[in-house]
């Protein structure tokens, strides 16, 4: 009877998010914030105060205004814990910011907890409603489960970064191409990564316009611009491409041959990263393939011989 209800409950909790996650009923825009956001500064008040408030953690306007604050005070007491014991990264804002945007650390911390929490209840759910494969589930699963979930976060922040890497890397020779072009054609360092910053689409475009923009604004110098990117990023070839540029500017080197030059050797690294990919999936098929493929295989190609060996075909 328990084991009914607790299914019960978590259906209809699972249909009550459903429908409230709807549109139907949500209210309209306001007209003010409408009209700020036409003009250049009110903009920039709404996103700043954005990036202030953070990303919308749930859809349901109700379980936003309920549980967000809830999450975020957890979170942050979580992230004052694991600082204390030396145990939070200094750097989890930064990687937010880069990987996850929208997303604060008493967020993320606070996800932290709940997915731990989740996955700690899923167990004695199983335990109670009866699903017990190998018998019942023991405390240590249970623990090992908090651990797992409180560690998924961390996992997927990870994820996200390594995609965010792999991307700029990708880009990084077309971006090479656009500077030693721009080069060539008699542009100056300047005008060369002002030029492929507006050609460049893409995280690395993204990154280059900053560059160019916080060095119109004064507050860094394109190779200053350029470090910081490849700092911010994890990419060591940024570095390099900084360096060619401060050269090419302070000893007036040509800047085309540079670039091109680091464009080839960037797509070496890319070719060997892509053999290097291949080498690693040969590996993991032998998992599967000697788990699923191989017995299924000896079994169709002995249990012939093997019936006839032991007259099992009379």
């Amino acid at each position: 009877m328990m084991a009914v209800l607790i299914v019960s409950a978590t259906f209809g909790a699972g249909l009550w998010l459903i429908a409230a996650a709807q549109p139907l009923g949500r209210p309209r825009p306001d007209l003010a914030l409408r009209l700020q956001a036409m003009s250049a500064q009110g903009r920039t008040e709404l996103e700043t105060g954005a990036r202030r408030q953070g990303k919308r953690v749930f859809k349901s306007p109700l379980l936003e205004q309920l549980l967000r604050p809830l999450l975020e005070d957890v979170g942050g007491q979580v992230g004052r814990i694991l600082a204390r014991f030396g145990i939070a990264s200094g750097n989890v804002e930064q990687r937010l910011a880069l990987a996850w945007p929208g997303v604060t650390p008493p967020q993320f911390y606070g996800q932290k907890l709940a997915s731990g929490i989740l996955f700690l209840a899923l167990f004695p759910f199983m335990n109670v409603a009866a699903i017990q494969p190998f018998g019942p589930w023991p405390v240590w699963i249970w623990l090992g489960g908090f651990a797992a979930g409180f560690a998924m976060p961390d996992w997927m922040l990870q994820a996200r970064l390594e995609r965010r890497r792999t991307a700029v890397l990708m880009e990084l020779p077309t971006a090479l191409d656009l500077l030693a072009i721009a080069a060539s054609a008699g542009m100056s360092p300047e005008q060369a990564i002002v030029e492929a910053s507006r050609q460049m689409g893409g995280t690395l475009g993204e990154g280059l316009r900053g560059v160019v923009q916080e060095a119109g604004l004064g507050t860094a110098t394109h190779a200053e611009g350029l470090r910081a990117l490849a700092e911010r990023e994890g990419v060591s070839e940024l570095v390099s491409v900084a360096d060619a540029w401060q050269s090419a500017l302070e000893q007036g080197l040509p800047l085309g041959h540079a670039m091109l030059a680091l464009a080839e050797n960037v797509r070496d690294k890319k070719r060997a990263r892509l053999l290097e990919e291949g080498g690693k999936s040969t590996v993991r098929m032998l998992f599967p393939v000697a788990t699923f493929i191989f017995p299924v295989f000896l079994v169709v190609l002995l249990y012939p011989a093997g019936s006839e060996l032991l007259g099992l075909g009379r």
